[in-house]
């Protein structure tokens, strides 16, 4: 293995893994795939360059993880037990305290434990070029509407920045990310840069939720930043969304994702000072609604076309149209991020021209979506009638000296936009 890297994963307690044996990834030397991963950027992290060991080491990590959670099934148990074995370029610098610290970062994703080791790679030639205009930060684009408004707050600031994005294996993101890139290219002059890297296990997925993922999408941006001399990475999400209460006391597991969550972003920040990595995280929109967000950009008077181009990205967590005779590309409508989105076009006063599967289907098939729906609009319905559940934001896992008074005010106004909705 001279010329890539490899992952070893082990996951225990699942019904469709072998507990005794190993699952290997085989990172490509160059971009390309083997038989195991497709990957946009070759093992030393080309066409990335200037980067350190340690930063090539945490995209090695986080998409190990990524593909590990995407490729284990959860069986009858919501947790699951995975041994990760990563191949690193700077195994000196993981020291078992680091590693321990990142284990316990994916089990707050992922609701999971993991062991994470390492081993040393074959080493590399950090020689390539990524040739990107820039003078500003980095920010993440995913192909949200929350990333979208908040690359044009950046582009309206007379910033420059290099957008980053993750390009998933999802038509329906894909597609999402091609329109926002596109617009953003056509709307503002010169034309920002916008990266996207596929970044996959190449064998078929076994879970769907991809909770992972949120610490590779940053990694990627990281790995970018530091790749270019930026020292800020941004990544808008509405502050609500991040905090992301439970709606209900019965509504845990992978119903409450921590992807830009204030501590999630703590974490992060924790690896990167123990790494020396000069790049520090921000969120625009930490203490915004998702409306109040679309508001601020509203008023900064965004060239023609935005409109339509937030309409065209992507919210939905249950793409899949085409099981109610409906297009798999449509946001839902019904899913609680859906229903944010919805409350989000209401709140700022802005017409909303998405297209909803549940408004573009009926008669038998939108009797179905709804119910298929049910759980997540009586838990909406649930949240806004019994108000901030106090006591779920003082028990919560928080950084040292967060605004909890803030936190309640922040979460009343996201269901004050929520009962802006007529719900079915």
């Amino acid at each position: 293995m001279s010329a890539s890297g490899a992952y070893s994963v082990r996951a225990q307690g699942n019904e469709d893994f072998d507990v005794g044996g190993y699952t290997t990834f085989e990172w490509p030397s160059k971009p390309g795939r083997t038989n195991s991963v497709v990957s946009d950027l070759a093992w030393n992290l080309a066409p990335l360059h200037n980067l350190d060991p340690e930063v090539a080491d945490l995209i090695h990590i986080a998409a190990g993880a990524y593909m590990a959670d995407r490729s284990t099934a959860r069986g009858a148990r919501f947790s699951r037990d995975i041994a990760l074995q990563v191949a690193v370029l700077a195994p000196d610098s993981w020291t078992g305290d680091l590693l321990d610290t990142t284990a316990d970062l994916l089990g707050w994703l992922t609701g999971d434990s993991w062991n994470l080791t390492v081993t040393t790679g074959p080493e590399v030639n950090f020689d390539e070029t990524l040739k990107i205009a820039h003078s500003g930060p980095v920010s993440l684009l995913s192909g949200g509407l929350d990333s979208y408004l908040g690359a044009i707050t950046l582009l309206k600031s007379g910033a420059s920045p290099s957008f980053v994005g993750h390009k998933d294996t999802a038509t329906s993101i894909r597609g999402a990310q091609t329109a926002v890139g596109t617009w953003l290219g056509q709307a503002f002059a010169p034309a920002p840069s916008y990266s996207r890297f596929q970044l996959a296990q190449a064998t078929r997925r076994h879970e769907p939720s991809s909770r992972s993922r949120a610490f590779l999408f940053l990694s990627l941006g990281i790995a970018v930043a530091s790749s270019i001399g930026a020292k800020s990475l941004i990544v808008p999400e509405n502050g609500y969304t991040g905090i992301n209460l439970p709606l209900r006391p019965n509504r845990g597991g992978a119903l409450s994702t921590r992807s830009t969550h204030p501590e999630t972003f703590r974490r992060v920040a924790e690896i990167l000072a123990r790494l020396d990595v000069n790049v520090t995280i921000s969120n625009p929109f930490e203490w915004m609604t998702k409306g109040e967000a679309m508001e601020s950009v509203r008023d900064l008077r965004p060239p023609d076309g935005w409109k339509v181009t937030a309409a065209a990205t992507l919210s939905c967590s249950k793409l899949g149209g085409n099981w109610f005779a409906g297009s798999p590309n449509f946001n839902c409508g019904l899913c609680v991020p859906c229903m944010v989105r919805r409350a989000t076009f209401i709140k700022a006063k802005v017409e909303d021209d998405t297209p909803y599967l549940f408004q573009a289907i009926s008669g038998a098939h939108l009797s179905d979506l709804v119910n298929a729906r049910r759980g997540d609009i009586e838990a909406v319905r649930y949240a806004i009638e019994a108000g901030v559940d106090i006591d779920a934001i003082d028990s919560g896992t928080w950084p040292a000296d967060y605004d909890l008074d803030r936190v309640e005010s922040l979460v009343q106004r996201g269901l004050d936009e929520l009962a802006m909705l007529e719900l079915p």
